[in-house]
């Protein structure tokens, strides 16, 4: 008999996992208890999730939020607070959770093109300011942008314990196997309202902001076709189309 028939019932309420109010990012002292304690089971029984997740969650609204950067999470957390939802778990980072403890939870995420996602990320993370701490002559070559795919072309984007959240791929960025809805950028505005509705919150509406997000970045084939490659994974599991290679 395997070991997992020696694991008893699951002794875990969801309600143990909180950020600390001054330190959002923080778990308590009784979350990060309850995990390690979780993660020893686990070896046997796979109670926790395989990867590790960026979450938000909220006991009340009984809802957990795989944060997927660069996919509106600011518009979505300023909206959660304008109306007065309480997030319990604020600013969870790379977190393996039990999944059986929160089957009763409604779980979303949102995604947006691939290609959109890495400019933007090259945009707000290498142009405006050194976030990845490049060296003064490194820096200057990133930003270029087809330099900075090849830099991260030696990334590991998969691995959602090590590679920078801007960066990981977001099919990983979500656990697939739990989630109930799935939004996009593109669609944002009927997609962030059914969830809205879901959480039986007000309704938010930003058309404007998908108009842009609908509209596909000014790119070279080069990058093009270097970001398809690189996000393959992305563009098949999640739907987006690939765009046929440039002639030669």
């Amino acid at each position: 008999m395997s070991g997992d028939a020696t694991v008893g019932p699951l002794e875990f309420a969801p309600e143990v996992l909180r950020t600390r109010d001054e330190e959002r990012l923080v778990l308590v002292p009784p979350a990060r208890k309850a995990l390690r304690r979780l993660n020893r089971i686990s070896k046997r029984s796979g109670r926790l999730s395989p990867r590790p997740y960026n979450l938000t969650i909220s006991h009340g609204h009984r809802f957990v939020w795989y944060r997927v950067a660069k996919v509106c999470t600011r518009t979505i957390l300023a909206h959660l607070e304008a109306s007065q939802v309480e997030l319990e778990v604020a600013h969870g980072m790379r977190l393996r959770y039990p999944t059986e403890a929160f089957e009763e939870y409604f779980k979303f995420g949102f995604v947006r093109h691939p290609l959109d996602r890495f400019v933007s990320a090259w945009r707000d993370r290498v142009l405006e300011r050194n976030y990845f701490r490049f060296e003064t002559d490194q820096w200057e070559r990133m930003r270029t942008i087809e330099a900075f795919a090849e830099w991260v072309g030696a990334l590991d984007l998969g691995d959602v314990a090590s590679v920078d959240q801007h960066l990981v791929l977001q099919s990983r960025a979500i656990d697939l196997g739990q989630v109930d809805q799935v939004g996009r950028l593109e669609t944002f505005a009927e997609d962030f309202a059914a969830v809205c509705r879901r959480l039986s919150i007000p309704e938010v509406v930003g058309e404007s902001r998908n108009r842009a997000a609908a509209e596909p970045p000014e790119v070279s084939d080069e990058l093009r076709d270097r970001v398809q490659d690189l996000y393959r994974l992305d563009f098949e599991v999640l739907g987006y189309p690939v765009e046929p290679g440039a002639p030669g």
